[in-house]
């Protein structure tokens, strides 16, 4: 890719891709659709596909600005990349595995226009079926690990106490506030961006938009979810195929490191509550899924790695 001048587009769309030819058409052809009244462009950073995803956006998206990374550099470090190549009032963030619904876009701009305290927003997110998925999320901490590991969350989720993570007991109907909302969509205001700083590359994937959310919101923003803005968020979908061994070993070691970095003095009590909720799930995938070995086996393996990996003196990255 030749090294072209930073835009000055309205709004800059920036996707990651890896090996997302399954998803990739739908999404653009929803996302460009949607944005046909506003100035902007689209940067698209691939990850090494080894699928058609590359020769998919260079057919049929020729104006998208496409960086083809050589090698898999994760998420974040993808996205600061493509951010390098914007220059736009505002930055839209997007998953691949995404369908824009007709008027997200217009309705996230106008309440960025309106609401200068507006760091960062994200729109509703919709599994296939129109069901909804809980997006807005408070930050990370003990409690709510715990209340996750042990299921208290799933058996009381319109608890105020138990559920507060997933923040399963607001009314999604009217526009919230939340800590931090999923990066599968999440517009943001570039002077935010400015103070807040890009994403932090030592996150592979997970947990890089929490960790930018909570500088956002050091930095004085407001995050907030506003509910008449839709998108459908297929791997987001309920499926335990999608959480696979890799992923767990992802998501735990990007969970240790954000404790590390914002919450060091409490990542000794973060270990023992992650071997607690290894060992369960370990029982768990043993006792109730032996009709279902291949995805069984994959979890198992996968939580096994955990439990080594909180006794590791420090996360290697």
């Amino acid at each position: 890719m030749e090294n072209p001048t930073p835009d000055t587009h309205k709004i800059s769309i920036v996707i990651v891709t890896w090996n997302s030819s399954s998803w990739i058409v739908n999404c653009l052809k929803s996302l460009i659709n949607d944005l046909r009244s506003f100035s902007h462009s689209l940067i698209i950073a691939d990850n090494a596909s080894t699928d058609l995803t590359v020769s998919l956006i260079k057919t049929q998206f020729p104006e998208a600005i496409l960086i083809e990374n050589k090698t898999n550099v994760g998420f974040a470090q993808a996205c600061n990349t493509a951010l390098l190549l914007s220059n736009s009032e505002y930055v839209l963030f997007l998953n691949p595995d995404t369908e824009v619904i007709s008027g997200m876009t217009g309705t996230l701009l106008a309440f960025m226009e309106k609401h200068r305290e507006a760091g960062a927003i994200g729109p509703a997110l919709l599994n296939p079926n129109g069901s909804l998925q809980l997006s807005g999320n408070t930050f990370p901490n003990l409690k709510n690990i715990l209340s996750e590991s042990f299921f208290l969350d799933r058996l009381f989720p319109n608890s105020c106490f138990f559920g507060s993570h997933k923040m399963s007991h607001i009314d999604r109907s009217k526009v919230f506030m939340v800590d931090w909302t999923m990066g599968s969509c999440l517009f943001v205001r570039r002077e935010a961006l400015d103070k807040a700083g890009m994403f932090d590359s030592h996150y592979f994937l997970f947990f890089e938009e929490t960790d930018l959310c909570l500088r956002l919101r050091n930095a004085g923003y407001k995050i907030y979810i506003l509910p008449d803005a839709k998108l459908i968020h297929f791997g987001g979908a309920s499926s335990p195929e999608l959480y696979n061994e890799e992923k767990i070993i992802y998501y735990h070691k990007s969970l240790f490191y954000y404790f590390r970095k914002n919450m060091p003095y409490q990542l000794v009590f973060l270990r023992m509550a992650i071997v607690l909720r290894s060992l369960l799930r370990i029982f768990l995938w043993l006792a109730l899924y032996p009709s279902n070995t291949k995805t069984a086996v994959n979890k198992l393996r996968g939580y096994g790695k955990v439990v080594k990996l909180c006794f590791w003196i420090k996360e290697k990255f």
